[in-house]
């Protein structure tokens, strides 16, 4: 007998699967570093680089919730809606954060309660997605926003435009 969990646990789990997700990511490119992981994982510190750990860990988020719920909800769709969601708040509220109060100077703890904010967000919205009535073009409008996405995120790893959301601090560079 197959045991459904309601929606809000799954998106509870999803938040947290997220997180982890996340955390294993950032370090991918650090501990493999070649041209297959510099497309999909994070080269540096900078602020739009962390976007690939979103879009990557709700794609996995996205597939694993399709698996389960099988052409019942719209889950690619409302995991790619969650994941610009995720990024923009990212960018929106860490980017003057740590610009212009933290100096550039990193606080985890910031950082992380930012991102878990974000990701909490972004759940509710995936939250309320998965709730309408299961549409098979939303689907592909959803697998589309996810090609797009790492499209962009690829393009911009290896052409960034000289601006401080593309700048790594640590490293004083842009890219690789």
């Amino acid at each position: 007998m197959v045991i459904l969990m309601n929606l809000k646990k799954i998106k509870i789990i999803s938040a947290i699967t997220i997180f982890l997700l996340s955390a294993l990511f950032h370090f991918i490119y650090e501990w493999i570093p070649n041209t297959l992981t510099s497309l999909f994982f994070p080269v540096n510190e900078s602020i739009w680089e962390h976007n690939k750990i979103i879009v990557g860990s709700f794609l996995i988020i996205a597939i694993i919730e399709k698996i389960y719920y099988k052409n019942k909800k719209n889950t690619i769709f409302s995991e790619s809606i969650s994941a610009i969601i995720c990024s923009l708040l990212v960018m929106i509220i860490f980017t003057p954060i740590y610009l212009y109060i933290l100096k550039t100077n990193d606080n985890m703890i910031i950082t992380f309660i930012i991102f878990i904010f974000a990701i909490i967000v972004s759940q509710i919205a995936s939250y309320y997605l998965l709730k309408k009535e299961y549409n098979p073009k939303l689907e592909k409008i959803g697998i589309t926003i996810f090609i797009i996405f790492i499209l962009i995120n690829i393009i911009f790893t290896y052409y960034q435009p000289k601006l401080p959301l593309f700048y790594d601090y640590t490293h004083k560079t842009y890219g690789i």
